[in-house]
């Protein structure tokens, strides 16, 4: 698949234990700092905590190769070791308006890749923030898809006892010991209203000089959440809720409905593991990119989930559905 034989631009990560190569005969694409650099909406560290740089080499567990030429047509080729890009990729990036779907943009192709990459290598992931209280040793998961209200939880968690985990993804794998969550990113992109508004001690507790814009709703600014992180970047077999929640204005207090059957349980979290490797997405808001997902990977997926309810060394101490406002949304949680 490696249409050069040499590539006159690389770079290296390590995330979670893995190791991931780029490269390109244009040093722009994988060196754009939006992308990789703390401070920024389309940076990868909204997907992990940390980025560990590396040289590129032989024998990493995945590559990422881009080849921009304006007289190749537009396609992406994936297998289990490479994903390989060729295009006119310069113009697409420049004309491209939202860079969080450019290739290397927070959720697009290659943050999908790379999450498919954890699964052949037994590393699971949730879309949803994590929020822990460790008094209890409880991991307060928080699922679902953009915009059902996880940022909320996370600021009025800051009000309670609990610490930030994870503001976007939630990942965990099995050990001879049990399961294992890791810490996930500390950074999250927030709607400035949500400080303004709904959340003013938040901003206040993360010492946050917000901006002015003239519409707090549509602004986001990236916040940094470390300061109230766990201690441990690692947590084995915590007591285990799960929350799938839609945060809506108006609500005083908070509609529960408890996810009672493992089954259903099982199918919510499935659907949230699937939800990024598995969907088509739009790239440069003109080119449909095809899911990564294959029937290994699902069958795997599958049973970790499954295995994950099951609970053999761990509590499941609730999991339940929550209509509510933001400032309802503890409402019901025990």
């Amino acid at each position: 698949m490696n249409k050069l034989t040499s590539w006159p631009e690389t770079r290296g990560f390590r995330i979670l234990g893995l190791t991931y190569g780029l490269a390109s005969n244009n040093g722009e694409l994988i060196h754009n700092p939006v992308h990789f650099e703390p401070g920024e909406i389309y940076t990868q560290i909204t997907n992990w905590e940390k980025l560990e740089y590396i040289d590129y080499g032989p024998g990493m567990n995945a590559y990422c190769h881009l080849l921009d030429d304006p007289d190749l047509p537009f396609e992406i080729i994936a297998d289990e070791k490479e994903l390989f890009i060729q295009g006119d990729l310069s113009r697409l990036e420049r004309d491209g308006k939202d860079k969080r779907w450019n290739i290397l943009g927070n959720i697009g192709i290659w943050f999908r890749y790379a999450l498919a990459t954890q699964e052949r290598h037994g590393i699971y992931s949730f879309h949803a923030s994590s929020i822990y209280k460790p008094q209890e040793n409880e991991l307060l998961v928080i699922v679902g898809k953009g915009g059902v209200g996880k940022t909320v939880y996370l600021l009025e968690s800051l009000t309670q006892s609990y610490q930030i985990f994870s503001t976007e993804m939630t990942y965990f794998r099995y050990v001879p010991e049990g399961v294992v969550f890791y810490r996930g990113a500390l950074m999250d992109n927030i709607r400035v209203g949500s400080f303004l508004y709904d959340f003013p001690e938040a901003a206040e507790r993360l010492c946050l000089d917000l901006p002015q814009v003239a519409n707090p709703w549509e602004a986001k600014i990236s916040v940094d959440m470390h300061s109230i992180t766990t201690a441990k970047d690692e947590l084995l077999n915590p007591k285990l809720s799960f929350i799938f929640p839609r945060i809506e204005a108006g609500y005083e207090h908070s509609i529960i409905e408890n996810v009672a059957l493992p089954r259903t349980l099982t199918r919510l979290l499935f659907d949230s593991a699937s939800e990024k490797i598995g969907s088509t997405i739009l790239m440069y808001e003109e080119l449909p990119a095809v899911g990564l997902d294959t029937p290994a990977l699902a069958q795997a997926r599958w049973q970790a989930v499954s295995r994950l309810v099951a609970a053999p060394q761990w509590e499941i101490k609730q999991a339940r559905r929550i209509l509510a406002g933001p400032k309802s949304c503890m409402e019901g949680i025990d």
